[in-house]
């Protein structure tokens, strides 16, 4: 199928992108947090460390949300799917997907129209807080890529008897 060709490299780069994207956020974390604490112990507190640490920790988590739905790794309660026949629970996969897609769609379009509105600055930083809000509107579009990804993978997956 065309869609799943082209689908297939746009979310596989996304999912690269976001994993080394979350490591090097977490990294940032650690090393900034470090800092604070030497600085607080031996000299003059960082008055900035907590507002990055806390914006890179709100961008992982959105960004970390669309590594683990690519991979399927979301809690899910699937005892609907496993008592239905075959036929029906790749229907319910497929369904449970394109509403994910349609949700991810209702969300970014209301944290897009948040995103616009907001003009407020960070507290010790000299960033607009669209910015870091900016993650809500990124991690749907991702998420839509997916989760759009997903139900054709699931609508073209061979039926088990």
């Amino acid at each position: 199928m065309v869609l799943k060709k082209i689908l297939t490299p746009v979310s596989n780069a996304l999912d690269k992108l976001c994993s080394v994207l979350i490591v090097i956020m977490l990294g940032l974390m650690v090393l900034i947090t470090g800092a604070q604490i030497v600085c607080r112990t031996w000299f003059t507190a960082l008055t900035w460390s907590d507002e990055v640490t806390r914006y890179l920790l709100i961008w992982s988590t959105f960004l970390g949300a669309s590594v683990v739905y690519r991979h399927s790794g979301h809690i899910s309660v699937t005892i609907v799917q496993d008592a239905v026949p075959p036929r029906l629970s790749k229907v319910l996969r497929v369904a449970v997907h394109v509403i994910c897609f349609v949700l991810f769609a209702v969300l970014l379009y209301f944290s897009c129209t948040y995103c616009m509105k907001l003009n407020k600055t960070a507290t010790t930083l000299p960033i607009k807080m669209k910015y870091i809000y900016l993650c809500v509107p990124v991690s749907m579009v991702i998420l839509m890529v997916h989760s759009l990804l997903m139900a054709v993978e699931e609508a073209t997956k061979e039926v088990k008897a």
